[in-house]
This record gives structure tokens, C-alpha cells and sequence, in this order.
């Protein structure tokens, strides 16, 4: 049996039709919305109160890991 007239080879390009079809009416997902939503938490957490509240945490530690070693 020659290559050009391989059954095979018609199977295979009908495949590949079928999945480039499909491919072009699958719906393609809009994540606008979903990224601006993440902006907003992201921005909301890098406020001064966020900042203030992380920098004492920070202090607590140190000074917790100062005592502990000094005492």
C-alpha cells in the first residue's frame, strides 16, 4: 500500500480537522474581571493599616527572638 493512499493518513487529517473545529467553538474564558478583582484585594492589602500591622508583627518577633537569646 502506498503513503498516498493510506487510510490512516485520511483518519488522521479528519481528526485533525475535527479537534481544529473544536478548538475554535470552545468559549475562551474572560478573566477581566476575575484579574481586576484580584487588583482590588491586592491593593486593599497594601494599605498603611496592612503595612503598620506587618511592621509590628515584625518588631514583636525580633524582639521576642532577643529576649529569648539575652535572658
Amino acid at each position: 500500500m502506498s503513503h498516498a493512499n493510506d487510510p490512516r493518513d485520511a483518519d488522521a487529517r479528519a481528526l485533525s480537522q475535527a479537534l481544529r473545529e473544536q478548538e475554535q467553538q470552545a468559549p475562551v474564558p474572560d478573566v477581566s474581571e476575575a484579574l481586576q478583582q484580584r487588583l482590588r484585594v491586592e491593593t486593599r492589602d497594601s494599605g498603611v493599616g496592612y503595612v503598620v500591622v506587618q511592621v509590628l508583627l515584625l518588631g514583636a518577633l525580633l524582639a521576642a527572638g532577643v529576649w529569648y537569646f539575652w535572658r
